[in-house]
């Protein structure tokens, strides 16, 4: 018996089942991930002004809150007449070193929220892509099911691409810590001068 639309005996193809990961697949799971990445390179081109500043600030407010520290212990060790006298230079100068802290915790959030923000949208973007392609592999795959000869030999459900970790959390810290390997949000304890 001859199948009228492919022209070949039907045996030939009845047994052979289609893989999941047709070259169609592969080719479209491929681009996807090939998308991801480049919107990563965009990200860390886009941000690395600012991720390099943030790393400055983590050590200048390390530095600075042990600075701190020390001072306010010295005033403490210093006589009772000193310590009090909230005008003296040692008293200006703790408070200045506060200030700056203060003044690069600020820096360092408003640094933060805008990594953050341009990870998201680099991540919403790639997500994006993924879903489209997602789609295009829904249609592509009820098509093959539609004018395949072996239709009966096709998975009901068309493969799922293969996304990066990254994209899967729905924590965004999480995420940046997968895609960088460091998590930048707790590189900075907040601890008050």
């Amino acid at each position: 018996m001859r199948d009228a639309r492919a022209g070949v005996p039907r045996a030939a193809y009845e047994a052979e089942p289609v893989g999941d990961p047709t070259p169609t697949v592969q080719a479209l799971q491929a681009h996807a991930a090939t998308y991801a990445q480049r919107e990563g390179q965009r990200f860390f081109t886009d941000v690395r002004v600012q991720w390099t500043e943030n790393e400055a600030l983590v050590e200048t407010i390390g530095r600075e809150q042990s600075e701190y520290a020390e001072r306010a212990a010295a005033l403490q060790h210093q006589p009772a007449e000193v310590a009090q006298d909230a005008t003296s230079p040692a008293h200006e100068d703790l408070r200045r070193l506060e200030r700056r802290i203060q003044r690069d915790h600020r820096r360092s959030a408003h640094l933060k929220a805008l990594i953050h923000t341009r990870f998201t949208v680099a991540r919403l973007r790639a997500r994006r892509y993924f879903d489209y392609s997602d789609e295009k592999v829904a249609i592509y795959w009820g098509t093959l099911r539609r004018k395949h000869p072996a239709a009966e030999n096709i998975a009901d459900r068309p493969p799922v691409l293969t996304r990066p970790m990254w994209l899967t959390v729905d924590d965004s810290h999480r995420a940046l810590e997968l895609w960088h390997g460091t998590d930048l949000f707790a590189a900075l304890e907040q601890r008050g001068p």
